[in-house]
C-alpha cells in the first residue's frame, strides 16, 4: 500500500488561489447583473439558485488561501532562519 504524498503548500495555494478566483468571478457576474437579467436568463437564474453555494464556497476557499499563504510565510522563515 503506498502512502500518499502531500503536494507543496506553494502548489496547493496556487491551486487555493484558483478556485477562489472561480467564486469571485461568478460572484462579481451577479453582483452586475440586473434585476432583469437574474430573473430572465438561464445564466441569471442558475447562478441565483447557487448563490448560498457560491457565498459559502468563496467563505472556504478565503479561508484556505489565508491559512496556506500562513503556512508558506512559516515554512519559508524556518528555511531561512
Amino acid at each position: 500500500m503506498s502512502v500518499p504524498i502531500e503536494r507543496p503548500v506553494s502548489a496547493q495555494l496556487a491551486t487555493a488561489r484558483l478556485i477562489l478566483g472561480q467564486f469571485e468571478e461568478q460572484l462579481r457576474e451577479w453582483r452586475r447583473m440586473g434585476v432583469k437579467r437574474r430573473q430572465r436568463t438561464v445564466r441569471g437564474r442558475d447562478l441565483g439558485q447557487r448563490l448560498d453555494g457560491l457565498k459559502a464556497g468563496h467563505a472556504k476557499w478565503t479561508q484556505r488561501v489565508a491559512e496556506l499563504e500562513d503556512r508558506l510565510a512559516v515554512e519559508s522563515s524556518e528555511d531561512h532562519g
